[in-house]
């Protein structure tokens, strides 16, 4: 009797077809919005209050992903409460998870 190693442990990546809705609904995985504290808080309002055109490292949700990426910050809008980037893009307040100066 021969072993089938590690087919065996692959049945529903055994068709195409399955391989690629398998790996459409690992990559849709959705999370919760983690809650920052008060000190968190407190820290990106020190960050954004003391701002002068450095970039910054920006974890922010959006969309159930959290995403991590270095910005400029072109203005920050307190109307609307969010960040506009040099590239018309803008990121809210509320999303902003955690920012950290890049040393």
């Amino acid at each position: 009797m021969s072993e089938r190693g590690m087919k065996k442990w692959a049945p529903y990546r055994s068709l195409p077809e399955h391989t690629v809705v398998l790996n459409n609904q690992m990559n849709n995985k959705k999370v919760e919005k983690p809650q920052i504290s008060s000190e968190e808080a407190e820290e990106i309002n020190e960050i954004l209050v003391h701002y002068h055109g450095e970039p910054l490292e920006v974890e922010y949700y959006r969309n159930g992903k959290i995403l991590k990426e270095e910005i400029i910050i072109k203005r920050i809008d307190t109307y609307e409460k969010k960040l506009v980037l040099p590239d018309r893009r803008s990121i809210k307040l509320l999303e902003i998870i955690k920012l950290m100066r890049i040393d």
